[in-house]
């Protein structure tokens, strides 16, 4: 069954601050360190690139870029080799121009669950993109 998660965060930062730090390819692990420790986009010229990401835990994530939408301030990536027991995952960042130097960070994904692990899932992936949304502000905070 396909399963939605959602984190939002209202950032103190301009929207266009943001998307330059989320519209690259690579240099994740600058902003979220406590998740990913290194990237890297061997062809970012490619219709679809490639994101390859060693998590903190040595896991490996490898992504497919799909969109990078620089009028409505849109990442969309599928992963398509992870460690969770999840298919199909598709995520986006979108960034929200608010007014007066504030921006909405929505990142949420699409994915297809088994059952058992739904809730569970749902749950770590939501705490997941939480946790990302908090570094990506301090990391513009320094």
């Amino acid at each position: 069954m396909t399963h939605h998660v959602i984190a939002q965060r209202k950032i103190a930062v301009p929207a266009d601050d943001l998307w330059s730090t989320i519209r690259r390819m690579d240099g994740i692990e600058a902003w979220y360190s406590d998740f990913i420790s290194a990237s890297e986009v061997p062809d970012p010229d490619a219709l679809q690139p490639r994101r390859n990401c060693t998590m903190a835990d040595g896991g490996e994530l490898k992504e497919r870029i799909l969109l990078r939408d620089d009028v409505t301030r849109t990442f969309v990536y599928a992963i398509d080799s992870h460690p969770l027991p999840a298919r199909n995952l598709v995520g986006s960042i979108r960034i929200d121009d608010l007014g007066n130097q504030t921006s909405m960070v929505t990142w949420g994904a699409n994915m297809t669950l088994e059952d058992a692990h739904a809730a569970q899932m749902e749950d770590m992936v939501t705490e997941i993109y939480a946790k990302g949304l908090k570094s990506l502000e301090q990391y513009h905070a320094r």
